[in-house]
């Protein structure tokens, strides 16, 4: 099988665009009865684009990507005429690609090696000036033979010190082998005897021994997906992404000589490598997104259960027991139950490692049970401490694990520790604080926040509380689309979900107007003001609106990554329009999530309005405030405003005014 040949090179084409290149390399792939799916293959490209860009330097690209649609593996070397506008290490413009497409599930390893090995041509500075030179096709098959053929192990120097790593990349082409091939390279020019493993699509090759670790005086770990690092325990180690490696592999190198030694004392429970210096308020957002889906899956079920439970029982009356909108009800409650505990485990599991899970769990879940509370001073508590104990013991049996992790003790006691002393002791200690000490007075002080909230959300009749709930739903708003599911977003959406847990669903509703509107504000413009966008910035906006539809902020990612200043004020400004129209007009919204999804699944409605004109007035908050970011940042982005807008309308009255300026201009 000829994975290349003088039919896969293409000199001197000519492009707009890399999205033109990707159109180019599936249909030449497609006439070469290579795809079966000449569309497949663009997508395949494009997603593959999308997760890190495959532009290199020296004027290099290696587009790839693996696909069902694909047959047979093959390697394409295109040159353009002119430079092309991506992403690579030196800034430097593309005008040579060599594309590598692979089938999804290929038996033929030795194929995918071989065009795995290309990618590390680029790192043979010689050839690749020689290889620009080249315009004859038979030249430069020849050129590509030789270096396939002809690619010889290493010799190093056996007298060196040794260094060990492992290289691997998302999609495990050209990264993963061209980091492992510039780290080798720069190693033995300083006098190392490098070993690295490449964790690519044919699997692990070069694969490290036990032997070949206790030897290396450091370890360099290339990756950009998950590595499990104990088999390095108490070695110099230092992690780092891929494009780090193969754009400043020298720097790379230095840090690794100086790296500390990485720890970990014992299976059982991991502390994290070089990464442990992170903020407070990143652990809480790690547990935030481990609780996500149980927020979302009980507020859907319990949402589904109680609004279609009302309009088949009557408006005052849940399903009853034994009706399938019971068991829904009820199935509902145990995920928004569960969160709580899931909450403080995996803030927990951020600071100290998996050892901290179980007793943050138990800690958290003991805090949310106000049952349990001993009535200091005759207090009698009616809320639990719910997200505060979870936030609260979350954060603090995460550092109590952390901290007996470092105790120094013989092996033999080691094990002891994460089978008992962690799981007994420390749950135990925290539990009996929280039932003795803590939970009655923060329950109390808890009872009265939310009694205050819900005087100021059930009595609607004041001005000034109407007011109020205006100011909530703007700051909310703006919360939600500042970072699209950063920490300030999720700040705002823990607040709302706490809240829906005691029954106060107007801030939920608030959130949940707000969180579509910068993903759907994004895509609008994008059919709107066409002409400002490339292919792929359109495409994005489909996506966007598609996942503005299902409530899912991050959709606007893209866009204000590339574009963050007028893009996140955008975003801001609508959302907090969507966010105080809801608040405004009553919204409640029964289910933990946002977007018009759930309108539709019954979640949205009104205490003061009706079910009714509660979704009425969820959409026209959505509506509006989309209509805010869309126009803020379509007007934004470019000068000649009448000239982009792609509406009907607008085109009539664009048409007219030319119309005038020709007659104006004829006289």
């Amino acid at each position: 099988m000829n994975i290349f040949s003088k039919d896969y090179i293409f000199i001197n084409e000519t492009f707009k665009a890399k999205d033109d290149v990707f159109k180019f390399i599936a249909k030449k792939a497609f006439e070469l009865k290579v795809t079966l799916s000449e569309k497949d293959v663009y997508d395949a490209l494009l997603e593959r684009e999308s997760q890190v860009s495959t532009g290199m330097e020296k004027e290099f690209a290696i587009p790839h990507a693996q696909s069902e649609a694909i047959n047979k593996p093959i390697l394409l070397f295109i040159k353009s005429s002119e430079g092309l506008e991506w992403e690579t290490f030196d800034n430097s413009k593309v005008k040579y690609m060599i594309s590598i497409l692979v089938p999804k599930n290929s038996k033929e390893n030795i194929h995918l090696e071989t065009l795995s090995k290309v990618s590390t041509m680029l790192s043979d500075a010689d050839l690749i000036e020689k290889l620009k030179k080249l315009e004859d096709k038979e030249e430069i098959y020849n050129l590509f033979n030789n270096f396939l053929e002809n690619k010889e192990a290493k010799q190093v120097n056996k007298t060196g010190k040794k260094v060990v790593g492992i290289t691997s990349c998302a999609v495990g082409i050209a990264h993963t082998y061209l980091s492992a091939e510039n780290l080798e390279k720069k190693l033995i020019a300083m006098g190392y005897e490098p070993k690295i493993e490449t964790r690519g699509s044919v699997g692990p090759k070069n694969t490290l021994s036990s032997k070949d670790i206790e030897e290396a005086e450091f370890v360099i770990i290339a990756s950009d997906v998950k590595i499990d690092l104990a088999k390095f325990n108490n070695k110099k180690l230092y992690s780092t992404s891929t494009k780090e490696a193969i754009h400043n592999t020298e720097e790379v190198i230095k840090k690794a000589e100086n790296a500390p030694i990485f720890k970990q004392s014992s299976n059982s429970f991991k502390k994290e490598e070089t990464k442990d210096k992170k903020g407070v308020l990143k652990h809480i957002v790690t547990g935030i997104s481990y609780m996500i889906p149980f927020v979302i899956f009980g507020g859907i079920l319990i949402a589904l259960s109680l609004g279609i439970g009302k309009s088949v029982y009557g408006s005052d009356s849940a399903a009853p027991k034994g009706d399938f909108l019971w068991w829904l009800l009820e199935i509902g409650v145990v995920s928004f139950t569960v969160m709580i505990g899931i909450l403080g485990a995996y803030i927990a599991y951020s600071i100290a490692g998996r050892a901290a899970i179980m007793p943050a769990f138990v800690v958290s879940m003991v805090a949310n049970n106000k049952g349990l509370f001993y009535n200091i001073g005759n207090i009698e508590v009616q809320t639990p401490m719910g997200f505060i104990g979870a936030v609260l013991f979350g954060i603090l049996v995460g550092y109590t694990v952390k901290w007996i992790a470092s105790f120094k003790i013989q092996k033999s006691v080691s094990a002891v520790i994460p089978m008992f002393i962690i799981p007994i002791g420390v749950t135990l200690f925290y539990s009996l604080l929280v039932v003795f000490v803590v939970g009655a007075p923060i329950g109390w002080v808890m009872d009265k926040f939310i009694n205050s909230l819900k005087s100021l959300f059930e009595n609607k009749n004041g001005s000034l509380n109407i007011g109020i709930a205006l100011l909530i739903g703007a700051l909310l708003g703006g919360m939600a689309g500042f970072d699209m599911g950063g920490p300030i977003n999720k700040v705002a959406f823990l607040t709302s979900t706490a809240l829906v847990s005691e029954q106060i669903f107007e801030p939920m509703g608030m959130v949940g107007a707000a969180i579509p509107v910068a993903p759907l504000g994004m895509g609008l413009t994008t059919l709107i003001f066409r002409k400002k966008f490339t292919n792929e910035e359109k495409t994005l906006g489909a996506s966007a609106l598609f996942m503005g539809f299902i409530g899912i902020s991050e959709g606007a990612i893209p866009f204000a990554v590339a574009d963050p200043k007028r893009v996140i004020t955008a975003n801001v400004v609508g959302s907090a329009v969507a966010g105080a129209l809801a608040g405004l007009l009553s919204v409640t919204n029964a289910a933990a999530h946002g977007g018009p999804i759930v309108a539709i699944l019954g979640a949205v409605g009104s205490k003061v309005h009706g079910t009714g004109l509660g979704i009425l007035y969820f959409f026209l908050a959505v509506i509006a405030g989309t209509i805010t970011t869309t126009l803020i940042y379509g007007f934004w982005k470019g000068k000649n405003v009448l000239e982009e807008v792609n509406i009907p309308f607008v085109k009539s009255f664009r048409n007219k005014i030319n119309l005038r300026k020709g007659a104006k201009n004829g006289k």
